[in-house]
Order: C-alpha cells, then sequence, then structure tokens
C-alpha cells in the first residue's frame, strides 16, 4: 500500500478549509496563487493565493504535495537536492525523517546549530508548520516558507542554542538536516562586501552577501539583485503585479522606471520592483531611473 501523500502544512490530500496557521487572517492581501515569493538556492517559495493559512491548496495535488502549503516546499527541496522524500503532516517530519540520510536535532542543541538547507518543524496546532533554513547569522535564522502571509521570508530569533517563538506560543521543535547536504555554511570573502571600513549588501549570483560581526550572511532574492552602487546596500529584485509594462518601456525597450519612491520595471518573468529605502530620482528619458 502507498503512503498517504499529506499536504503542506500538515492537512492530509483530503483538503480542509480549517485555518493551520495565525496568518489565514490576512490571506486576502496576498499575491495570486502561484506567484513566486521567495528563493533559496533555486528552490522558491510560491503564494497560496487567498487560501493562504489554511489547509486548501490553490493550485491541487503537485510532485512534492498540496500546493503551495508548507511541506511542499521543504519536501521539494529535499527531494530536487538530495532526492529525499518522506511523508507526514508537517508536526510529523522529524519523528518521521529517514535517519540512515537525515539528521535530527531539538532545538535548543547549541552542538548541532541550523545550517542552509535544513528544515525547522513546529509541532504547534493541529497540523503544525515547517520552514526552510536560508541563513544563520548573529542573533537569527532566516527562513523561507509557503502558505503564510507575507513575502514568503522570516527570520526568527536565535542565541546560539535555541530558535525562539514564532506567532507568540510557536516555538519550533527542531531541526532537520540531510546528510547530504555537506555545505550549510554561506562562502564569502568578507573584503567583497567592504567600502570604507563598512560592510553593504552586495549581489553575487541572484543573491546579496554582507558580513555581521565577522560571520558571512546571504540573503536569496527572488527575481535577482539591484546594484545601487559604492557605498549603498545593493537590492533584492521582487515581483510587481500590479505593474503595467507599458509604462516602463521606452522605444521597444524596458528601463528602471521611478514610481511612488520605488522603480519599476518588466522582464521575462513579468512585472519587477525594487524598494529603494530613500525614494528615486528620474533621469532622462532611455536611461534607467535610480535609488537615491
Amino acid at each position: 500500500m502507498l503512503p498517504l501523500v499529506l499536504a503542506g502544512c500538515g492537512v492530509a490530500e483530503l483538503e480542509t478549509p480549517e485555518e493551520v496557521n495565525p496568518t489565514a487572517i490576512a490571506a486576502a492581501s496576498m499575491p495570486a496563487c502561484g506567484t513566486p515569493l521567495a528563493s533559496f538556492e533555486g528552490t522558491y517559495a510560491y503564494s497560496n493565493g487567498a487560501h493562504t493559512g489554511t489547509g486548501v491548496s490553490c493550485a491541487g495535488q503537485g510532485p512534492y504535495g498540496l500546493q503551495y502549503q508548507c511541506v511542499e516546499l521543504v519536501m521539494r527541496h529535499f527531494k530536487t537536492r538530495w532526492g529525499l522524500r518522506w511523508y507526514g503532516h508537517a508536526k510529523d517530519l522529524l519523528a518521521n525523517a529517514p535517519r540512515n540520510q537525515v539528521d535530527v536535532f531539538d532545538n535548543g542543541d547549541a552542538a548541532h546549530p541550523p545550517r542552509p538547507g535544513d528544515m525547522v518543524v513546529w509541532r504547534n496546532g493541529t497540523y503544525g508548520h515547517v520552514a526552510l533554513v536560508t541563513g544563520v547569522r548573529p542573533g537569527a535564522v532566516d527562513i523561507i516558507e509557503q502558505n503564510v502571509s507575507g513575502n514568503g521570508r522570516a527570520s526568527l530569533p536565535y542565541d546560539g542554542r535555541t530558535i525562539g517563538a514564532r506567532w507568540g506560543s510557536w516555538v519550533p521543535a527542531g531541526w532537520a538536516h540531510a546528510k547530504a547536504n555537506v555545505g550549510g555554511g554561506v562562502a564569502w570573502d568578507c573584503a567583497r562586501s567592504s567600502w570604507n571600513g563598512q560592510q553593504y549588501w552586495t549581489c553575487s549570483g541572484g543573491s546579496r552577501y554582507r558580513c555581521e560581526g565577522g560571520q558571512p550572511v546571504r540573503q536569496d532574492c527572488g527575481r535577482g539583485c539591484f546594484g545601487a552602487g559604492l557605498g549603498r546596500d545593493d537590492l533584492c529584485i521582487e515581483a510587481a503585479p500590479g505593474w503595467s509594462c507599458g509604462r516602463s518601456a521606452y522605444r521597444g525597450q524596458q528601463y528602471w522606471t521611478c514610481s511612488d519612491g520605488n522603480l519599476y520595471r518588466c522582464d521575462a518573468s513579468g512585472p519587477t520592483l525594487v524598494r529603494c529605502p530613500a525614494g528615486c530620482q528620474v533621469r532622462a528619458l532611455g536611461t534607467d531611473d535610480v535609488c537615491r
């Protein structure tokens, strides 16, 4: 008998409209079903649309589970990267992990800290929750996730031993690490992100890097990076579903266009934006506008 395929945030293949995490109340503000939100090493977190935070999938059953629930994201990453796939509600993923191929550590295990590519598991609620670690830095663990309202990214408090609470009382039970994930760190030369003695976010290969406390930190950008120039943080490019591509076109070309303090243009994937911290500056037609 084949194992029962279970969905992202722990609900069985038979979908349920039940709320599975506290963010369901904000689902109406989420982008359309299947919109890319964030990425890590080629694995994208997608929007579950108006069903975000519930046990309903906006896109039905996929090869890695119900799309785009939280388990579907981590199982897609573990399967495509290391050929690993197992089953269960989100809260069951630590207990069900194949121990010959996956190491499981309890939250608070300072000897085995989480590493990029690990899955963090919560056992709260009926079904639990799971997310993918993208970075570990002083004071925080960075994650991407699905079926949670927001931009697909979050940072969890971390003291070098314990990952702190989410949503008030949701404390992770632990994390699972694929034995084949032999890297688990960020390879980056701190001199590359240094200028005039300061560290700045620096684009490289679709992600951005800088060093904090002498330790390299990586943030993966879903649509790539925007170079902001010396002495400024490079910025992530995001999806901009509401932007009309005609507004950033000139003589058949697309240019970064200043609007409402941000820059917009369209690429092969559709409308994109860069959020300029200090607003943007308009330049001549046929040239890119810039962040201030």
